[in-house]
């Protein structure tokens, strides 16, 4: 038995952040009806700006991404016939996951007060660009601005001096995504105990600024971001470049025990280590820059390959800073099954990365299982409908009227 088998989520939301959500409890077992409007989500659109093949009647690879294994349900939720018929969806579903903004769910009746009087052990969980309280709790919020940039990110990421990083898209949507489904994890287990439904909301700023609270708990202290590769918490807690142009990073973080066999084993340079600037712990916290500059020459003599192979010999912490290319083929992630692809029509791939969280007793449910995709606009419309009780005659009413998109 899946972690959420019998569990029914209305996934009423569209882009990245809460639709990931609810793939990663599609991935548990739930059953997650993805509600769409007449034009559908936005993403499948925008995917194109993400080098995504333009969207068919036969794939849509870029929403396939976050929202495998779904259902869909096509609902024009402006008449009172879809507005009814979401509500008596609402009524036999455990969780309702969204990531509108609280003003238009309010307008459309599908607000926390609202549906919990309706709805008193429904779960309510939202995705939210600032958060629930504050002057710009009603501003729009995406990963690129509430995360990356109000959430500061994208400072603490960037060398000190230069320009901000450039976002990933949607990486801080996932995470997002990722947190909102620990929630949704909880408040379920709190409705079987009690049968009453919470409430349960992420937002982008939350997240990201989680993500700092090591960094800022000492801010107080002199701790700041962003810093320099030269000048940051420890020489060998930096990254180098190497002979061919490529990166290391490395993590010495245990200095007195690991600095003496990198310099004289690794580097060659044991005179480093008669060097009172960087004899100790302490020495080197008042000296950074210094031995940056006096490593760097070291480093530039080799090429990664030669210096992977030294370091895994000497048993230090260190990693080659990866491309993307690089980690679509790495076989550590192939070997822990974390990564698949699936053949394009023009004869490429489109990669996926599995959901991070492993279960071994009952693994997940894989993203090429099941349907292995994404529904299609509406796809199961008639089918869902029929289960709220909903016959063939007004079934095919709507349809007709535009209430209900059914595609193919």
């Amino acid at each position: 038995m899946k972690q959420l088998e019998g569990v029914r989520v209305v996934d009423l939301s569209t882009y990245i952040a809460a639709p990931s959500c609810g793939r990663i409890l599609a991935s548990y077992g739930a059953e997650v009806i993805k509600v769409e409007s007449p034009k559908g989500d936005d993403l499948r659109a925008a995917q194109v700006s993400y080098n995504y093949p333009k969207e068919t009647d036969e794939y849509s690879f870029g929403i396939d991404v976050q929202n495998a294994n779904k259902k869909g349900l096509c609902l024009n939720l402006k008449t009172p016939e879809g507005k009814e018929a979401m509500l008596k969806l609402l009524a036999t579903a455990d969780v309702f996951l969204t990531n509108n903004r609280v003003q238009a769910l309010k307008k459309m009746g599908l607000d926390w007060d609202t549906l919990h009087a309706m709805f008193p052990r429904l779960i309510h969980a939202s995705i939210l660009g600032y958060g629930e309280k504050g002057p710009l709790k009603d501003k729009p919020g995406f990963d690129y601005t509430a995360y990356f940039s109000r959430g500061g990110i994208a400072s603490a990421l960037m060398e000190k001096g230069t320009a901000p990083a450039v976002p990933v898209s949607g990486f801080g949507d996932d995470y997002a995504g990722i947190a909102l489904s620990s929630g949704i994890c909880a408040a379920l287990y709190k409705q079987q105990k009690d049968g009453v439904g919470e409430r349960v909301t992420v937002s982008l700023l939350d997240a990201a600024a989680y993500g700092l609270n090591w960094m800022l708990g000492a801010k107080d202290y002199g701790s700041e971001l962003p810093v320099s590769r030269t000048k940051t918490n420890s020489a060998v807690c930096t990254t180098y470049k190497t002979k061919d142009d490529r990166w290391i990073q490395l993590a010495l973080i245990q200095y007195d025990n690991w600095f003496p066999k990198f310099a004289k084993d690794g580097l060659g340079a044991p005179e480093l280590l008669e060097d009172e600037r960087f004899a100790t712990y302490g020495a080197m916290l008042k000296n950074i820059p210094a031995l940056v500059a006096a490593i760097e020459p070291y480093m530039a003599t080799k090429t990664l390959a030669e210096w992977e192979e030294i370091l895994t010999k000497l048993d230090l912490p260190f990693e080659r800073v990866q491309t993307m290319a690089e980690l679509a083929d790495d076989p550590q992630m192939w070997e822990n099954d974390s990564i698949f692809k699936k053949p394009t029509p023009d004869g490429k791939n489109i990669y996926y990365i599995r959901t991070p969280i492993k279960f071994t007793v009952d693994p997940m449910l894989k993203e090429e299982e099941g349907r292995g995709r994404s529904p299609k606009l509406g796809e199961d419309s008639t089918e869902i409908l029929k289960g709220l009780g909903y016959d063939d005659a007004t079934i095919a009413d709507y349809l007709a009227k535009g209430i209900v998109v059914e595609k193919k």
